[in-house]
């Protein structure tokens, strides 16, 4: 159909319009929308032959499988947050009797089984790849006395970056993607920050496990890790931290909480050695999660109202 056969639009949606039906039919809407009583129609729509019907459907039960069932250190299918704890409360059990207590996710993950991480082979070829970064940030401090400081901070810098992206890639290679949020309770809140966070993990909320250390005979803060997937995935990284402070488990006018991929730790990439390769010893911070994903909030409202804006303008009166 050429331009000048197109029919205008204008006045086809108007009072005046038939598509609001007669006088007749309009009237009647009207006063059914006058007389309508939500409160009676909603106690009459039990009787309602599609209701039950929906009450009675089939609907398929989805099978749990839980990785630590029948191990003493883990939580069991069948018990609630509140038993577990108490059958293996993190303040007096013996770390000679468990290395760490774990509960695990026991609905069937969306992507699937994980591969199996070769932890070993990461860390050998990882531990080579330090190495090779170390004796490269050497060089580049011996051949750069002569420069500007500002050249050799950033060839520091890329060096750095090419080492994380190596990692990176390695961990892919080996499946070591597994991350976590680490949290540090004192001995007085870890146990009720260790039920919610339990609560979370078998309730879906979470990640596919975490775990708490017991007592090691020392005084101070306790460790809890909520551990994601794939530390690539910082959508995933994200959901689970606004999970935990919506569960009040982090706070955020507190001290930020931090998440580490299960790569630097293998690779013993802790705070007093990160600064070494030019890392971090963590990969997100909570706060920096949260403020990036405030001001895209705040970016992304003006732009979509005023989109709404210039739609409404379009539209013929």
């Amino acid at each position: 159909m050429g331009q000048e056969e197109m029919v205008s639009g204008d006045g086809w949606i108007s009072d005046e319009s038939s598509f609001y039906g007669d006088e007749h039919e309009q009237d009647r809407l009207e006063t059914f929308c006058e007389e309508f009583r939500h409160v009676n129609a909603w106690s009459t729509c039990k009787n309602n032959l599609n209701t039950i019907a929906f009450q009675h459907r089939n609907v398929p039960q989805r099978e749990l499988s839980n990785p630590g069932e029948g191990q003493p250190g883990s939580w069991h299918l069948g018990e609630t947050a509140e038993d577990f704890v108490k059958r293996l409360p993190p303040v007096t059990t013996s770390a000679s009797d468990f290395e760490w207590i774990w509960v695990h996710n026991p609905y069937p993950q969306i992507h699937g089984k994980s591969k199996e991480a070769n932890a070993l082979d990461f860390t050998i070829r990882g531990q080579e790849l330090l190495v090779r970064s170390l004796q490269i940030r050497k060089d580049i401090e011996s051949k750069g006395q002569s420069r500007n400081r500002s050249v050799i901070t950033r060839r520091l810098n890329e060096e750095s970056n090419v080492l994380h992206r190596r990692i990176t890639e390695l961990a892919a290679e080996t499946n070591v993607v597994c991350g976590k949020w680490m949290l540090f309770p004192s001995l007085e809140d870890v146990t009720r920050i260790w039920r919610l966070v339990v609560d979370g993990v078998i309730s879906n909320r979470l990640g596919p496990t975490a775990k708490v250390a017991p007592d090691q005979g020392k005084s101070g803060e306790r460790l809890i890790c909520i551990y994601t997937k794939d530390f690539r995935d910082k959508h995933d990284v994200l959901r689970v931290l606004r999970e935990l402070v919506s569960m009040g488990v982090v706070n955020q006018r507190n001290k930020p909480v931090y998440y580490k991929p299960d790569a630097y730790t293998y690779l013993d990439i802790y705070k007093a050695s990160a600064a070494e390769y030019g890392l971090q010893a963590s990969l997100y911070s909570s706060q920096r999660l949260l403020a990036e994903e405030n001001l895209q909030q705040a970016v992304l409202i003006p732009r979509t109202q005023s989109s709404l804006n210039r739609f409404v303008k379009t539209v013929p009166e």
